[in-house]
């Protein structure tokens, strides 16, 4: 069609087409009249065939407040001024951002600098109330996909390119030919046209699924992880074979998540249990996949939920955590996930150390406090158990005045048992038997209950002394004192150091300016929105899915870690990235930018009080480590003493015997 300036409006008006505010592969969107008004025009490079013509007619009558709300709905019908041909139509005025540049970290950074967790999740509400609206309807999104959510800086969702929405109207249905297949659920994967496909609420419910997880859990897809089996785990395949990544079936679906990615349990159960839901084959079969409205209520309950750092103030995440998930993430990969708190006003970039200048903190007068604490000196040794000898006890001279009457004793059987032979001489064998073992068994049992109670007595206070030992050996000794002493050391002279360090890491950050502003003229390029040979949106969602999303993530070290990326892709992204590396002309002054100086003085400033602090803490501790060894060896001695005595009276009792 050739390109015109104007068109007719459904009352036969001329509409004349102003600025081109965006241009797809199916049409451009117009300014029209003196512009900037609530209302543009989409019009389509060629003109639609009929079918088409009558389903923008028919949407034109089905737009309701509900629609409007969330979604560029066709207003009314535009014409060919000439052959009256519906050629576009009006719609709203979309504001916002496509919805990828919210849900990955990077971008998020640079395109929505103020939003926090609680603005993902609220986004991710509305986008489900968005849905809501269409279903609700009776209509299907049918192709969903990131470029057809825009978000605005109030969390708010539009629903664009609607006129591929599937339409039911009463006496006709108007079908969605598109898909995106990474974003389309496992029963329409190997789908070779949408053509006659009619989709169901079901259908789109997975696509919400994806894309609520994208923002919940920094842009991963659900499906993009490392295959533990043989063979490649596309997307597509993934969704196929329902290989929820971070479902807890995935273990035994044979699949890991990227590194630098959260838990499943991240999120309460109630909204854990949804995801679980929408990417089971259970529901594919069954046509169970949570709908828009569950969402959104659950959503809804975890914003009222969601709990404050204590260390960042950007940072919020659900109360039924013990501890902040992103404080973790971020210190663990070396990620910013979320802004910060409002930084102070830079520092000048001085080659002095202020904070180490300007502190009140001596550190001459804190070492001599640190040095006037004595010292525990080495644990001396225990004294040998055998050291000490000691006279039988009381109660083994007792027994031994007391044998003479067991052997006395024991004779009484005797007597008694020739009383029974003379009474019953037949019987003298038995009964001498009887009697040998009666006169023993009085004797023995009256002298050897003592030995047997003094050997147990032995066996305890040897087993006791062993214990001592190593106690002595593990709480009396001065390694406590000894480690700290040297930590405080390394404190020293870290703190002695610290305004040289300063000055290396000012040099250090004005040294490494070139390479910090090929990084930034990096950042901005997306990998979603660059034409790279051989890497569709697939492969893209998978680097993104490991944190690859800008020309500045891509390097070789990164590549090789993504599933999939053999040689062949690498060296494309490579290239790629090389390509733009060589448009790159590097500012000719250097100068540290404000921002990044102010940060590094913040961390400097932060290490100079932790070392200070752990200086001025020192002189205590030491003082308290020396104590804690001296009573210990005090208390220890006491019980080595008692069961040194303990051991010599046994001995000395058992030698009697």
């Amino acid at each position: 069609m050739r390109t015109i300036t104007s068109v007719i409006d459904s009352k036969g008006k001329l509409v004349q087409l102003g600025r081109e505010l965006g241009r797809g592969g199916e049409g451009s969107v117009y300014e029209v009249g003196a512009g900037g008004g609530r209302t543009v025009a989409k019009i389509y490079h060629q003109t639609p065939d009929p079918l088409k013509q009558k389903k923008i007619a028919t949407m034109v009558g089905l737009r309701t407040e509900a629609l409007l709300r969330f979604a560029t709905w066709p207003l009314e019908e535009l014409r060919h001024p000439v052959t009256r041909d519906i050629v576009g139509f009006l719609m709203p005025r979309l504001v916002g951002k496509e919805i990828h540049k919210l849900y990955g970290p990077k971008t998020r950074l640079r395109e929505f600098p103020a939003a926090s967790y609680p603005f993902l999740v609220h986004t991710a509400a509305n986008l489900a109330r968005a849905f809501a609206a269409v279903h609700e309807s009776g209509h299907r999104i049918g192709d969903v996909n990131h470029g057809n959510f825009y978000v605005s800086s109030q969390a708010t969702v539009m629903l664009v390119d609607c006129d591929s929405f599937q339409i039911a109207a009463k006496r006709s249905q108007f079908r969605c030919e598109v898909g995106v297949p990474m974003y389309q659920p496992p029963e329409l994967q190997e789908i070779r046209s949408f053509r006659d496909v009619i989709r169901t609420e079901n259908h789109d419910n997975f696509g919400l699924a994806v894309f609520i997880f994208l923002l919940l859990f920094m842009g991963r897809h659900p499906f993009s992880g490392r295959f533990a089996g043989s063979g490649d785990m596309p997307i597509e395949r993934a969704i196929k074979e329902c290989r929820f990544v971070y479902g807890s079936a995935a273990a035994s679906l044979q699949m890991q998540p990227p590194p630098a990615t959260l838990p499943l349990s991240t999120v309460p159960a109630s909204v854990a249990a949804l995801f679980e839901r929408a990417f089971s084959r259970q529901s594919a079969a069954k046509g169970q996949r949570p709908q828009a409205r569950e969402w959104v209520q659950a959503l809804d309950a975890l914003a009222g939920r969601l709990s404050r750092c204590p260390q960042k103030e950007g940072h919020r995440f659900a109360d039924h955590l013990q501890a902040c998930p992103w404080c973790e993430l971020e210190r663990k990969f070396r990620l910013v996930l979320f802004p910060s708190a409002p930084a102070a006003a830079p520092a000048p970039a001085s080659a002095a150390a202020p904070s180490a200048q300007a502190s009140s903190f001596n550190l001459a007068a804190v070492w001599a406090q640190v040095l006037a604490i004595p010292a525990p000196g080495t644990a001396p040794e225990l004294p040998a158990a055998g050291y000490l000898v000691l006279p039988p006890s009381a109660q083994v001279f007792g027994q031994l005045k007391r044998t003479r009457y067991l052997k006395l004793l024991a004779l009484l059987p005797a007597l008694l048992g020739i009383g029974a032979v003379t009474l019953f001489p037949a019987g003298w064998l038995p009964i001498g038997l009887v009697t040998l073992i009666a006169a023993c068994g009085v004797y023995y049992y009256f002298h050897f209950r003592l030995k047997l109670a003094l050997l147990k007595t032995r066996r305890q206070a040897r087993a006791k002394w062993e214990t001592l030992r190593q106690r002595w050996s593990k709480d009396g000794g001065a390694e406590p004192f000894a480690n700290k002493l040297k930590q405080l050391e390394a404190c020293r002279e870290e703190h002695q150091r610290f305004a040289g360090f300063r000055r290396d890491r000012i040099r250090e950050l004005e040294q490494q300016q070139q390479q910090r502003q090929l990084l930034m003229y990096l950042q901005p390029i997306r990998i979603e929105d660059a034409k790279i040979d051989g890497i569709g949106q697939s492969r893209k969602a998978t680097l993104a899915s490991y944190g690859i999303e800008t020309a500045a993530d891509v390097m070789e070290s990164a590549l090789r870690q993504v599933p999939g990326f053999g040689p062949s892709s690498t060296k494309k992204l490579l290239a790629w990235r090389q390509s733009l590396e060589a448009g790159f002309r590097a500012p000719a002054a250097q100068s540290v930018p404000p921002a990044e100086l102010a940060a590094l003085e913040r961390e400097l400033a932060a290490r100079l009080r932790q070392l200070e602090q752990e200086l001025a803490d020192g002189p205590g501790v030491l003082r308290r480590l020396a104590q804690q060894v001296r009573d210990a060896r005090g208390a220890l001695r006491l019980e080595a003493d008692d069961c040194i005595r303990t051991l010599a009276q046994v001995e000395a009792d058992l030698k009697a015997l």
